[in-house]
């Protein structure tokens, strides 16, 4: 069985982590299929949003690594963290689409990343966020810094961090790190209705939208008065939009076509 389940469904890609007996612990296998499903995606129009999610009781417990791995390796840190979960991280994040994550049981390490990269996230009641570097002696990675940061706000991720704390689902939810807690049970037709609303929504624009809040985090007013004017620009010059003011007039629901 592969570490990566990869199912489609009209426009919606699902990657589901496929290591229940490790709790999804992110395998290198496991990353090189993801990275190569989000690289296809980057040239395939069909698809229009993505849903990553876990099998089992997890998410994701972070990277595969056994205690005698880390401290051998440990010279070598730097550029195992700059191929490994960053070039997910970064994949996440250039991704024109939507990316939602549905998260249950722990997510940690270089699962917990991967839902900070994600667009949307839905968590069932059991979903708890780990951000435990600390505890162990090591520091942020992943993204975790600068994404968490811009979620929940410095004073939250600092505490958390300092003190390799956690987030259960309705903290996280408070906090603005989640947008929806559902059952168990619940969860991945949740997290997939979501989704499929997404992948049947203006692509472009979408896409958009996610370029201009990425750039927000980081670029003054001005630049962000500029890139909003130039997303807005493009928008206006698609089918979709065309098709979206037809339907408002006419009133009916739009039939998006992602272009």
């Amino acid at each position: 069985m592969s570490d990566l389940l990869v199912t489609r469904d009209g426009g919606l890609l699902t990657l589901t982590l496929n290591r229940p007996d490790r709790l999804n612990a992110l395998s290198t296998e496991m990353r090189e299929a993801m990275l190569a499903e989000l690289s296809a995606e980057l040239h395939a129009p069909s698809v229009r949003a993505v849903l990553i999610t876990g099998s089992g009781r997890g998410f994701c417990s972070g990277a595969d690594l056994e205690l005698d791995t880390i401290l051998a390796r440990r010279e070598h840190i730097e550029t195992q963290i700059l191929g490994g979960i960053n070039r997910v991280v970064q994949a996440f994040r250039d991704l024109p689409i939507p990316v939602v994550a549905a998260v249950n049981g722990p997510a940690a390490g270089a699962g917990f990343s991967m839902v900070l990269a994600s667009d949307i996230v839905i968590a069932a009641k059991s979903a708890k966020f780990h951000l435990s570097f600390a505890r162990i002696g090591a520091v942020l990675d992943g993204g975790a810094s600068s994404l968490l940061t811009h979620r929940i706000g410095a004073s939250r991720t600092t505490a958390l961090a300092m003190l390799g704390g956690s987030m259960d689902a309705e903290t996280a939810k408070d906090w603005g790190l989640v947008h929806e807690v559902t059952d168990d049970e619940a969860l991945l037709d949740t997290a997939t209705a979501l989704a499929k609303r997404l992948a049947a929504g203006p692509t472009v624009a979408l896409g958009l939208i996610k370029r201009e809040i990425a750039a927000a985090q980081s670029a003054s007013l001005d630049d962000t008065l500029r890139l909003e004017a130039a997303c807005q620009s493009k928008a206006f010059n698609t089918k979709d939009f065309e098709e979206g003011v037809r339907a408002f007039g006419e009133n009916r629901k739009p039939n998006f076509l992602g272009h």
